[in-house]
């Protein structure tokens, strides 16, 4: 078992906590602001404990995974979606039906017609001297062109009840400019579709992007730099996962959400950046700017909260 720092393991269970609480006022008790006694969280944004409560995860989820989870479409679906991650850029590829009848030129031609086009939460890599949406959409067309080698190969997985995160994550990955962030980010939507919800790997496996090995290297006490390849990320985030839920997670009481290893290797990238304020390294990008009139989630729900009933007195 890694052995973790009191401490540290202290803060970042105390992070996700408090972050869930702000949403549980703001959403669900509908309490005005401040939601929080912690300035750095009043302060600076950060992302949600759960990565299907963020405002992009909602829509995606309304509009396109949740009537396709269980068609073997949902995978270059989310693919596509992904690989721009914006609503409105979501709704154009709905309204011309690029989600499952893909289509380069014409994509272009309708995504190019928006202010804007793409995400900036993450960079997204595309083939040299080629504009953003040009390269995007070459990209989607090579794994196009693949589609039915990766639904026969995800299919037959799922079949042979062999379906596994990781060796999703592995196929996806060897497709030019996908990248290991964005790699997880799609396989963390399908694991909520038939192909991966009951993967064998759900509660074993995450990939251990740059945030969350620096989260696990405050929790160890080593170099923050220290990112070696071949150090088993994985076996550390097991022992993460096994002492907070055993030890400290008691008061989750999510009905549909279950703290999984996507929870564990989100929240660590998130401790990191609010470590980093604490401890005056630096500080994160985004400042958290409060809009009365603008509702950071859209209502996808069909009007009271899932989980009022939880958190209702």
């Amino acid at each position: 078992m890694t052995e973790f720092i009191t401490e540290e393991i202290e803060r970042f269970v105390y992070w996700q906590e408090e972050r869930e609480l702000i949403r549980v006022k703001k959403e669900v008790l509908k309490e005005p602001p401040p939601w929080t006694d912690d300035t750095i969280l009043q302060e600076f944004k950060f992302c949600q404990v759960f990565r299907e409560d963020d405002r992009t995860t909602r829509w995606f989820v309304k509009h396109i995974r949740d009537p396709l989870q269980d068609k073997p479409s949902v995978i270059m679906a989310t693919v596509i979606f992904r690989w721009f991650n914006l609503i409105n850029t979501g709704r154009t590829l709905i309204e011309h039906d690029l989600l499952l009848n893909w289509d380069r030129k014409k994509a272009i031609e309708e995504i190019t017609k928006q202010p804007k086009w793409i995400t900036g939460a993450y960079i997204i890599k595309t083939p040299n001297r080629m504009d953003k949406v040009t390269g995007v959409a070459e990209c989607i067309s090579h794994m196009w062109q693949d589609r039915n080698y990766i639904i026969d190969t995800l299919g037959e997985q799922w079949i042979k009840k062999e379906s596994s995160l990781e060796k999703t994550w592995n196929l996806i990955l060897k497709y030019p400019y996908m990248g290991p962030f964005m790699a997880y980010e799609v396989v963390t939507d399908l694991s909520h579709t038939y192909l991966l919800q009951n993967a064998e790997d759900r509660l074993t496996w995450a990939n251990a992007g740059p945030g969350a090995m620096r989260g696990l290297n405050r929790l160890t006490g080593r170099d923050l730099e220290f990112c070696r390849r071949s150090h088993d990320w994985n076996k550390e985030m097991n022992d993460l996962y096994e002492t907070v839920t055993e030890k400290y997670m008691v008061w989750f009481n999510r009905k549909d959400l279950p703290y999984e290893m996507r929870e564990i290797e989100g929240g660590l990238c998130e401790f990191d950046k609010y470590s980093r304020i604490v401890k005056g390294q630096g500080r994160t990008r985004s400042i958290y700017r409060h809009n009365k009139d603008l509702p950071l989630i859209e209502d996808v729900t069909g009007g009271k909260s899932r989980y009022e009933s939880n958190y209702s007195k």
